[in-house]
């Protein structure tokens, strides 16, 4: 009977053993590693642009930005991303700038990134309204100098068909 219940215990503490592996091993799931790897890119990301590698930085912020959301990561990266694709200058950093600053407002309005940013957004919108209007003034331009061709070569035909007219004339009088 002392075999049978020593062998019962034996049993029972390798069944709990085994048991609370698998609880271990649950805590640590697949499903769980996506955030600390998001988190620990931010955090690399971040360090990067202390020590002034923007394009590094650059890089693993899209990589976050572009990975399922997660509140305190994904909106700081937005924020900074943005303001890295601001540095590239011209229409289309601020294109970009602005995209991301407006996914951030749509996705964590309750972000304190997204508070920090609405003078940025604001900003950048009339930028972009000011782009539009410079596109506009460009086609506008092109167009002008391209009536002006066409009216400068209609008056230049006119100016010639006076003169075969004139030279008829003569020709019909004589």
């Amino acid at each position: 009977m002392r075999l049978f219940l020593n062998r019962w215990l034996l049993a029972l503490c390798v069944l709990q053993l085994c048991s609370g592996c698998m609880l271990f091993n649950r805590h640590h799931s697949d499903a769980d590693a996506p955030v600390p790897s998001l988190e620990r890119q931010f955090a690399t990301a971040l360090q990067f642009l202390r020590q002034g590698n923007e394009q590094g930085a650059r890089e693993l912020l899209e990589q976050v930005v572009v990975a399922p959301g997660l509140a305190g990561v994904t909106d700081d990266a937005l924020f900074r991303l943005a303001l890295l694709k601001l540095r590239d200058g011209g229409e289309k950093g601020g294109q970009e700038g602005y995209s991301l600053l407006a996914r951030l407002a749509k996705e964590y309005p309750d972000s304190i990134w997204t508070h920090q940013s609405a003078a940025l957004t604001r900003y950048l919108s009339s930028t972009q309204k000011l782009f539009e209007k410079q596109r506009e003034t460009r086609t506008v331009r092109e167009l002008n100098l391209y009536l002006s061709r066409e009216n400068k070569e209609l008056r230049l035909n006119i100016e010639k068909l006076k003169k075969l007219d004139l030279e008829l004339d003569l020709k019909n009088r004589r």
